[in-house]
């Protein structure tokens, strides 16, 4: 089975615009080309595409995905590392949160104190 640019990007749920990038970044393998100079992608170019796409939903950098795929760092590495800075941010979220909550018992603390 073959595809075309347009119908691998239909296929991943992804646009022809995302594909060439990941190409330009080395993330993506460039396929053989048909006798018409039309890209021909294959199934491992959608699995890679694939794994790709849901690296960047669960918030690893395009940077880093590169290490992941090609084997230059180990996977589980970069991974715990995305995790520790995921889970930094989820920790800065619920203080952010938290200050919010806050706010308007301060408020309304300080505008009652000053009238008593």
């Amino acid at each position: 089975m073959a595809w075309s640019t347009r119908e691998l990007a239909e296929l991943a749920g992804t646009t022809v615009n995302t594909i060439r990038h990941y190409h330009r970044l080395g993330l993506l393998d460039e396929p053989e080309r048909r006798a018409n100079g039309y890209k021909q992608y294959e199934v491992q170019h959608l699995v890679v595409l694939l794994r790709i796409r849901r690296l960047v939903e669960l918030g690893v950098p395009l940077s880093r995905i590169g290490a992941i795929t090609s084997g230059g760092a180990p996977a589980p590495e970069v991974l715990r590392q995305v995790d520790a800075d995921l889970a930094a941010e989820v920790e800065r979220l619920r203080r952010a949160r938290s200050d919010i909550a806050t706010l308007p018992r301060s408020a309304y603390d300080r505008l009652f104190s000053r009238s008593s």
